[in-house]
């Protein structure tokens, strides 16, 4: 039997019954405990985070997407929560009591969980993506859309740039 021990493994070398529980944790100051939520275990889960902490995840309608995958350091999530208005607008009502310009930060965990024994493949999550501050949040009737995401760490350029105008040995290469 395989050893899952990162995302890898899961795609590349685990068994058929092996699924990919995805979670995500919001946190902000202003709220007495985090929001911690499963993708697709309708009873919710117990798990250890990467601390060794156990913690409980609930239920709750849950799409993340994952931005693409690139050589820079940016990371985002956009998600989608189905909470049908009873989740989320009390805790954002709770910031705006609080008259706080944070954003919550959100952190992405996933768990590989085996179906046929009813239990997680790994103690610890095997992908991490930790403190996201929420960029842009919308909501509707069925639920809240949000974006999460690194400040932008490539938007500083560094070194020189090379032209001919600076550099006169380039011309020849032109």
């Amino acid at each position: 039997m395989p050893t899952i021990n990162d995302i890898k493994d899961i795609h590349l070398d685990s068994r058929p019954s092996i699924a990919l529980l995805e979670t995500i944790e919001a946190k902000h100051s202003a709220w007495g405990t985090s929001l911690r939520i499963a993708t697709n275990h309708a009873d919710g889960f117990e798990a250890r985070n990467e601390l060794g902490q156990f913690t409980q995840y609930q239920f709750a309608p849950l799409i993340i997407n994952k931005g693409s995958v690139s050589d820079d350091l940016d990371q985002s999530l956009n998600i989608t929560l189905g909470d049908l208005g009873e989740i989320l607008p009390p805790l954002i009502k709770q910031i705006r009591d609080a008259d706080s310009d944070e954003m919550p930060s959100v952190t992405y965990r996933a768990y590989a969980y085996d179906v046929a024994s009813m239990s997680l493949a790994k103690e610890t999550p095997i992908d991490i993506i930790k403190n996201l501050p929420v960029q842009t949040m919308s909501r509707d009737h069925q639920g809240t859309t949000f974006e999460a995401k690194t400040e932008s760490k490539n938007a500083v350029v560094v070194g020189r740039t090379f032209n001919p105008n600076d550099y006169q040995d380039l011309k020849g290469l032109l």
